[in-house]
């Protein structure tokens, strides 16, 4: 005969067994959102690690990259610092023949108008030669305190758009202000910058000079009315050998910056609707300045 099973207990046994299944349940559905947590986890940090990885490869490829440029830049600088030398000598020569023919020839229009196109030529090798050379030195400043007007005037002169037809110079140029500068390097810089502005408007066009006092710097901007520098190359106009222009050399605004560098200033390009400004920023007092990062 069977005993006889309480229904009580048989409840009571159901409702314990209930209990540890929900429980069991619970327990499981929290360990699987918690994995489920966990796997997102080490999904992003694996995700991050492959990010980081690829970016130290490619930082990897542009540091080697870099090394390449700066490498050939060297062995450019060296190899064209050279040649400067060796074309300076005979230049010299052909300067002075081709004044003295100018002097012998006299007031005979179409001679001299060729005799004078010589001499142009052999100023504009001149001038290239002289920035390769700057190029491979690095310049250092001798301050002395100059005429701000005057170093524009000179600027101006020494880059011949002073006085160049076709050419229309607008000058806001404060009278009787005096700054700390190397006058030779600072002339060097904005003949570079003048001399830019009249092949962009192609000798027809405005050029604008301005110079602006504040009371931590002095800002001189050298702007043009032509084409204006391509987006995406605010920086790289600066880099040696670089140049937009079909015959450039890519060295005048390379060392412009490094003369600007060379008084603690900045040279930057200033964006505008039309043309290109170029902006030079120059300390209150350069060799105090050079003193507090010694």
């Amino acid at each position: 005969m069977r005993p006889e099973i309480n229904p009580e207990s048989r409840m009571s046994d159901l409702h314990t067994a209930f209990r540890t299944f929900t429980d069991a349940t619970a327990n499981l559905e929290r360990e699987y959102k918690r994995l489920q947590v966990h796997a997102r986890e080490l999904k992003r940090e694996l995700s991050e690690k492959n990010r980081q990885l690829r970016e130290s490869l490619t930082r990897q490829r542009e540091l080697e990259a870099q090394a390449l440029r700066q490498g050939r830049l060297a062995a450019m600088g060296e190899m064209a610092a050279t040649l400067a030398h060796e074309i300076r000598n005979p230049l010299g020569a052909m300067e002075l023949f081709t004044r003295l023919l100018l002097d012998e020839i006299g007031p005979e229009p179409a001679a001299r108008r060729l005799a004078e196109q010589v001499e142009r030529g052999i100023a504009d090798l001149n001038y290239l030669v002289a920035n390769i050379l700057d190029f491979t030195r690095l310049p250092e400043p001798r301050l002395a305190s100059v005429r701000v007007d005057d170093l524009l005037d000179e600027a101006l002169s020494t880059a011949g758009v002073a006085y160049e037809e076709g050419l229309t110079i607008t000058a806001d140029v404060p009278g009787g202000v005096y700054w700390l500068v190397d006058r030779g390097l600072l002339i060097q810089a904005l003949v570079n910058l003048l001399r830019n502005a009249r092949e962009a408007v192609n000798g027809h066009g405005e050029l604008r000079i301005a110079a602006h006092v504040l009371p931590d710097r002095l800002d001189i901007l050298i702007g043009d009315d032509g084409p204006g520098i391509p987006e995406g190359s605010e920086e790289t106009i600066f880099t040696p050998f670089f140049s937009t222009k079909a015959r450039g050399t890519g060295l005048g605004l390379a060392v412009a910056r490094a003369a600007v560098l060379a008084h603690c200033g900045t040279l930057t390009l200033e964006a505008g609707r039309s043309g290109a400004t170029f902006v030079m920023k120059l300390p209150t007092d350069p060799s105090a300045m050079q003193q507090g990062r010694a």
